[in-house]
């Protein structure tokens, strides 16, 4: 579900205190998208997805990002109460893998 190579070599590269900005913009960025994602116009819902595909893979949400892929590729099969659930267990393993 997360990459938690990516998630350490991020920390690594930025350091503590800009990654903790980088991943809180992060999760506000994903879930206002997500709270404005719908299935029409399908072009639209295309871009988000390619947005959110990027953002997922920048910070190591692994199984988001494929969601991500997957449904920006057969948009017809798209489920947004599944992909909304995966985030939110994505960002709840994250936060607690990340500890205090």
């Amino acid at each position: 579900m997360l990459n938690w190579s990516r998630v350490a070599e991020l920390k690594e590269d930025l350091g503590e205190e800009d990654f903790r900005e980088i991943t809180t913009l992060f999760l506000e960025e994903v879930e206002e998208k997500l709270a404005e994602l719908t299935c029409d116009p399908p072009d639209v819902f295309a871009d988000d997805l390619h947005f959110l595909k990027g953002s997922a893979a920048n910070l190591g949400f692994e199984g988001f990002r494929a969601m991500c892929e997957q449904m920006e590729n057969t948009p017809d099969t798209a489920q947004l109460s599944d992909l909304r659930g995966l985030y939110a267990l994505s960002k709840t393993t994250f936060l607690e893998g990340l500890g205090p």
